[in-house]
């Protein structure tokens, strides 16, 4: 689960850019009035992504309507993030739901580059992990100052988009800029996925075929299908290309229709999703919440 936040009453939510993938619906989940209230299917609401900005790490997600007892944030500015003053964070670390989090500003860092992406960042002391991108970074004053979206490798090291860019961001998307990142590789897919490679696995217990989806030149799917008959046919996808599987699609009992998958959205070798194929197509009709089993 990870965590956006809801920026106006008609049901714009802000996150990462990571957080939302190549994906073009989401789950969105409200936290419940009661406390402690068991999350379930029915919790969840269906969000449009809308925009994304690869840069920045940032994107929009719409749905039709917020909870009436949910409450939008107020944006604060960049002259409330001093080194030295206290933020808080709020967000889901390793799944933990609603989380809230206390620390110090480290450091303003302009033009900070990571991964593939380039933003006025806010170094904070604030208690980061897997869960809590997309969250806000609060100031004292309640308003968010800005989005939590990675840590670094060390003790402490962790940050957030500053609120500036994200004005910036919102600025340009209100313009008619930033389309979908699934819209953009739609734009530039192929007309029909190129076979890399056909034949047997290294160890010769199953047949393979990889493919490039995406005229990249590079491989980001592949075809498995086991000898064992016992064993599910998978298809697996590198959305983010980068040589890591994030998605895997099963044909749990081999009948030509695909059952169920799972999908890493933060790419940290871990399933965050699960998503449901009644209709045996290779796209889910739904997805929630991966619950590993105890």
């Amino acid at each position: 689960m990870k965590s956006p936040m809801a920026t106006k009453r008609s049901g714009t939510l802000l996150t990462n850019a990571h957080v939302v993938g190549d994906a073009k619906e989401v789950a969105v989940i409200f936290k419940p009035q009661k406390e402690g209230e068991k999350i379930g299917r029915a919790n969840a609401i269906r969000g449009r992504v809308t925009k994304v900005d690869p840069d920045r790490d940032l994107a929009l997600v719409e749905i039709e309507s917020v909870p009436a007892n949910a409450v939008t944030i107020p944006f604060g500015s960049m002259s409330e993030a001093q080194v030295g003053a206290d933020v808080h964070a709020i967000g889901h670390p390793k799944g933990q739901t609603w989380t809230y989090t206390k620390g110090l500003i480290s450091q303003i860092r302009p033009d900070y580059k990571w991964a593939t992406h380039k933003a006025d960042v806010i170094q904070t002391q604030t208690p980061l992990n897997p869960g809590n991108s997309g969250g806000p970074l609060i100031g004292d004053n309640g308003k968010m100052i800005g989005v939590n979206s990675f840590k670094a490798p060390g003790e402490t090291l962790n940050f957030a988009v500053a609120i500036n860019e994200v004005e910036k961001f919102l600025a340009a998307a209100q313009s008619g800029a930033y389309e979908p990142k699934v819209a953009a590789a739609a734009a530039k897919s192929c007309e029909q996925p190129k076979v890399v490679f056909e034949g047997r696995n290294k160890d010769n217990t199953a047949f393979v075929r990889t493919l490039d989806m995406e005229c990249s030149g590079k491989v980001d799917a592949a075809l498995i299908v086991p000898d064992d008959k016992s064993k599910p046919i998978e298809f697996r996808l590198d959305t983010n290309r980068d040589g890591k599987t994030d998605a895997w699609i099963v044909d749990d009992d081999r009948d030509g229709k695909w059952d169920i998958s799972y999908w890493d959205t933060d790419f940290d070798g871990k399933p965050d999703l699960v998503g449901h194929h009644p209709d045996g197509e290779l796209k889910p009709t739904r997805m929630e919440k991966y619950q590993p089993k105890s």
